[in-house]
């Protein structure tokens, strides 16, 4: 198993787990589409978060050279 795939299975796990707490916490019981969507949405925030960081970091070091 390659690094990417590692990679997308941490973060496929990290968004369900995101999804799930937040259903949890709501106290609703939703149906399969609600939990999937909430996963996708989960994921795309953690996507972007982590683009965020990384295009930070860029532009720090670059600073800095």
């Amino acid at each position: 198993m390659n690094t990417n795939t590692l990679n997308a299975l941490i973060k496929g796990a990290a968004a369900v787990a995101v999804a799930n707490a937040g259903w949890l916490l709501s106290g609703s019981d939703p149906n399969t589409w609600e939990f999937a969507g909430s996963a996708v949405a989960a994921l795309v925030v953690l996507e972007a978060s982590s683009e965020f960081r990384n295009r930070r970091a860029l532009k720090s070091q670059a600073a800095q050279n």
